[in-house]
C-alpha cells in the first residue's frame, strides 16, 4: 500500500512539472529513498539537507508544502525542483533539474548537489554529539499577533556540527522559510521570511530543559515573545 502511495504521490509531482511551462529541453531527474536504511533520519532532514545542497550550487530554493515538501530556485537558464516525500521510515526524495545553459547542463547540475546532498548525509553522521542543542522538531507558540491571535507554528530544524541551523516551517499561516540560524552555548538565534513579507523576523531565545523562550525581533523592534517546546518524538 505504501509502495502504491508512493508511486501516485511521485505521479503527481511529475505532473506538476508535466504541466509547467518547459524551461529547457536538457531534463534529468534522480530517486533517493531511505526505507531501507537501518536507521533512517526523519523527514525534516529530507528538506534541510536538499535546501543546503542547491544552496552549494548556487541555488537559493523557496520551500512550501508539508508532505510532500518542495523546493524550487532558478538561477540563469538553469531551474531545479525538488519533492521531499515523508515515508513511515525516513523519506522519498526527488531532484529534477532543467537547463537551457549551454555551459551547464541538467546532468552536471543535478549531480553536483546530488553529491552535496549526500555529503551532507554524511558529515550528520559523523558529528556524533557535537550537533546537538536546537536540533529536532519544536511546537512554537507566542505573543506575536501576525496573525489575528496568538502566532503558532511547527519548526523542524537540522543543527550541523558548528552549530548552523536549517530546516523548515510547517502547520504556519505565514509559511515562512527557514533563512538561517545558530545555536551556541544555550543561545538560539533563527532568522526566518514569511511569504509575501519585505523583510525577516529573528528569533532570539534561550535553551532550557528542552524548551526555547526569547523574543522575536521584527523591523527593528522586539515585538513579541515566544515559546518553543521540543516534540516527545525529536531529539537534539
Amino acid at each position: 500500500m505504501m509502495f502504491i502511495r508512493r508511486t501516485l504521490i511521485a505521479s503527481a509531482a511529475f505532473a506538476m512539472l508535466a504541466a509547467a511551462p518547459a524551461l529547457a529541453v536538457d531534463y534529468g531527474r534522480w530517486f533517493f529513498s531511505t526505507a531501507n536504511d537501518p536507521k533512517p533520519q526523519p523527514f525534516s532532514t529530507c528538506v534541510s539537507r536538499a535546501q543546503s545542497a542547491m544552496a552549494s550550487q548556487g541555488f537559493g530554493a523557496r520551500v512550501g508544502g508539508t508532505n510532500p515538501a518542495y523546493l524550487d530556485a532558478t538561477s540563469g537558464l538553469v531551474s531545479v525542483t525538488a519533492f521531499c516525500i515523508g515515508q513511515p521510515k525516513g523519506f522519498y526524495y526527488i531532484l529534477v533539474v532543467m537547463s537551457d545553459d549551454g555551459s551547464k547542463s541538467a546532468l552536471s547540475v543535478g549531480n553536483a548537489i546530488n553529491a552535496a546532498f549526500f555529503a551532507s548525509d554524511a558529515s550528520a553522521a559523523g558529528a556524533g554529539t557535537a550537533a546537538t542543542g536546537a536540533g529536532g522538531t519544536w511546537q512554537l507558540t507566542s505573543t506575536c499577533g501576525f496573525t489575528g491571535s496568538g502566532w503558532q507554528s511547527t519548526i523542524d530544524l537540522t543543527q550541523s556540527a558548528s552549530g548552523a541551523l536549517t530546516g523548515m516551517v510547517r502547520n504556519d499561516p505565514l509559511t515562512p522559510v527557514v533563512v538561517g540560524g545558530q545555536f551556541t552555548g544555550t543561545t538560539m538565534t533563527l532568522t526566518l521570511r514569511p511569504a509575501d513579507w519585505a523583510d525577516n523576523m529573528t528569533m532570539t531565545g534561550e535553551l532550557n530543559a528542552g524548551k526555547i523562550a526569547g523574543k522575536v525581533h521584527h523591523l527593528g523592534g522586539d515585538d513579541c515573545t515566544f515559546t518553543m517546546v521540543r516534540t516527545a518524538s525529536s531529539s537534539a
